[in-house]
């Protein structure tokens, strides 16, 4: 099913390349029609049409539009697809006016946006719709009805475009049978295993049981698995649906055995080079994007642009964390380190909330991953002060503190 999902990523996202460079070279030909001489920006043609591509992709992938599983309503993919399409537009636009030998004239541009944007949002809708309808099927019982089986339910009703049909939930006692726990009901117990199996053509068994000591059906699972159905740990499962571990259910084998938890010298290697990498490209490309927000903070507020905050990397090790100033100078001096209260923080200046809805605070971190602080994929690196409250209350983040880079 996943092997699916990431085989379709792969070919939409190869073939939108090559239509976003063919409505580019569209562009060039319409103004050519203009014009009887030849364009002024003949030479690496090809290179600026799929630097394009390539810019409005990036922004595709921040706004998860290419996630699968991501984006669960159609409220939702409209507002991220907008925020995708303005995104990239104002980033090609600021380029070609402070880079324009990487770009295509300006004619040629305007055009070449306006039928990547009509391409993008009519062929993203209509991707949406096909996924939707033509999904592979999956009928999937969850053993156990505790509350991480209620959660991983809920999870996967949220993502019809997986294909999953959950038939229903097996349970301990008689009278939950017909109980209806989030939409499937509980259907049966667990003697009731082998016959549901038949009788619906289950396909995947997820095991949600916190005391499965002589509850467990050990023989009717082994038989399943060697006919092909599979049976599946609920934390794993959920982990893999929701992109997330549920703590309050984590248990100290699950994190030992689990093959996440793999690292080598030759793992960390690759992941370093692919992180400088992937930022200095970034940087290169945004450098005339951070002058702009670089004014535009120094117009709005008072203070310095850049703020500094300490956080904790990986090993335990403290080290000086760059973004641009969102806040109001010495926001927290009279209360000391809190939360973010997103929207809704007064703190926040009036080009902090436009920075914070679009990231672009964060990209000043990318010079902490050239230096080797952080990295492109991983946790999130927190301030001293949380660090110490949430190790208080989630499981093994002392553990999850080793591996911590962002």
């Amino acid at each position: 099913m996943w092997r699916y999902l990431v085989f379709k990523k792969f070919g939409i996202v190869s073939a939108e390349t090559v239509l976003l460079c063919a409505c580019v070279l569209s562009a060039r030909s319409l103004q050519l029609l203009k014009s009887p001489f030849p364009a002024p920006d003949a030479n690496h043609f090809y290179l600026k049409a799929i630097l394009i591509a390539v810019i409005f992709q990036i922004c595709l992938h921040l706004r998860d539009l290419y996630d699968l599983q991501a984006i669960s309503t159609w409220r939702e993919f409209a507002i991220r697809l907008c925020q995708a399409l303005l995104m990239a537009s104002a980033s090609l636009l600021v380029l070609q006016y402070f880079i324009p030998k990487i770009m295509v004239d300006r004619p040629i541009l305007n055009s070449s946006l306006l039928l990547n944007v009509m391409l993008i949002a009519i062929g993203h809708t209509i991707l949406r719709f096909y996924i939707n309808a033509r999904a592979p099927h999956t009928n999937m019982l969850v053993l156990g009805t505790g509350p991480l089986a209620r959660e991983l339910v809920r999870e996967v009703l949220k993502h019809p475009e997986m294909g999953i049909k959950v038939l229903g939930f097996l349970g301990e006692s008689p009278q939950l049978v017909g109980v209806s726990i989030v939409n499937p009901k509980v259907i049966g117990v667990y003697q009731d295993l082998e016959k549901l199996v038949l009788d619906k053509k289950v396909d995947r068994i997820v095991v949600e049981l916190q005391d499965r000591r002589g509850k467990l059906p050990i023989r009717e699972l082994l038989n399943f698995k060697t006919q092909g159905i599979a049976v599946e740990d609920a934390t794993t499962f959920y982990e893999r649906v929701a992109g997330k571990i549920p703590i309050e259910n984590l248990k100290p084998s699950w994190m030992v055995f689990n093959s996440g938890f793999s690292v080598s010298q030759k793992l960390l290697f690759e992941k370093r080079v692919l992180s400088v990498l992937v930022s200095s490209i970034i940087l290169l490309l945004f450098s005339p994007v951070l002058l702009i927000v670089m004014i535009a903070i120094k117009l709005d507020s008072k203070g310095h642009i850049f703020f500094r905050q300490e956080r904790v990397g990986q090993n335990g090790r403290s080290f000086t964390l760059w973004k641009f100033r969102s806040m109001y100078e010495n926001a927290e001096s009279e209360s000391g380190p809190v939360w973010s209260a997103g929207a809704a923080d007064k703190r926040v200046t009036r080009i902090g909330k436009l920075m914070r809805r679009t990231r672009l605070d964060e990209l000043p971190q990318l010079f902490n991953v050239l230096a080797g602080d952080m990295s492109i994929v991983g946790p999130r690196p927190e301030r001293p002060h949380f660090v110490q409250q949430l190790a208080e209350t989630i499981p093994f983040i002392s553990c999850a503190m080793l591996l911590n880079q962002d």
